[in-house]
């Protein structure tokens, strides 16, 4: 196996506890969908063309009700808004050279799951790397392998919970959801270790968001990575010690 494959054999590795926590998100939203009288059609593509979690199940919901299309355009616009973030923080990671059509798939396919296990990966190859000389960016066949699997889970996903729509009953569908945010809390525990930058900014965005939920609904959540942010800018970040030498 060549340096390519063995560098998608690992995106794939990395990206089971990705799969594992979409196949009963996705599943779920599959039987919202159709508990909610939309098109099986409608379901599929919505959740294979947002691909973004929430604002898919707010917008089924919102379809559903009769909202007028501009305005679930402009809601889910602002729930997504924290993709907005990610990608700022996601870009650095990316290298430049990459042809347009490679960076849409990066882009379109990248969630909050895929950048925090990418940000696991560059943060415990960068001292390495920086000691060679390299650049600490992600090897393009690494996030393919990574975010590749995530997204047919949630396609087939979607299809079974579609399929499967009229035998699950609907006081089961809570419970679906539980694996994905334990996956989330996996993912976010590991960052804290060690940081104190981090945890102030996890204790923070977690307080407004508490706070502010009842105010906000979900755009507090935009408020909550603003606050976060401002707060991490406030604690001094320790450099590792292998980029001082190699600097």
């Amino acid at each position: 196996m060549g340096v390519f494959g063995a560098e998608f054999k690992k995106g794939c590795l990395d990206s089971l506890p990705i799969v594992a926590g979409f196949i009963p998100a996705c599943f779920t939203f599959g039987l919202v969908g159709k508990g909610l009288g939309l098109g099986s059609l409608e379901v599929f593509l919505m959740s294979a063309l947002m691909y973004a979690g929430t604002s898919q199940f707010a917008g089924v919901k919102l379809l559903a009700a009769g909202t007028a299309a501009p305005l679930i355009l402009l809601l889910t616009l602002v729930i997504n808004l924290r993709y907005l973030m990610i990608s700022l923080s996601f870009s650095g990671l990316v290298r430049r050279n990459l042809s347009t059509a490679v960076k849409a798939w990066i882009g379109f396919s990248l969630t909050e799951e895929v950048y925090a296990v990418s940000m696991l990966s560059h943060k415990q190859s960068l001292g390495q790397e920086a000691a060679d000389g390299q650049s600490p960016e992600l090897p393009l066949h690494y996030l393919l392998g990574l975010q590749i699997p995530p997204y047919t889970a949630n396609l087939v996903s979607t299809a079974a919970g579609i399929s499967l729509a009229a035998y699950i009953p609907a006081a089961f569908l809570p419970a679906l959801n539980t694996s994905l945010y334990a996956l989330l809390i996996a993912l976010i525990v590991p960052q804290l270790r060690g940081s104190r930058r981090n945890l102030v900014i996890c204790l923070c965005s977690a307080l407004f968001s508490w706070v502010l939920q009842p105010y906000l609904g979900s755009s507090a959540v935009l408020a909550a990575m603003l606050a976060g942010m401002t707060a991490g800018l406030l604690v001094p970040v320790r450099v590792n010690r292998a980029v001082e030498e190699a600097a």
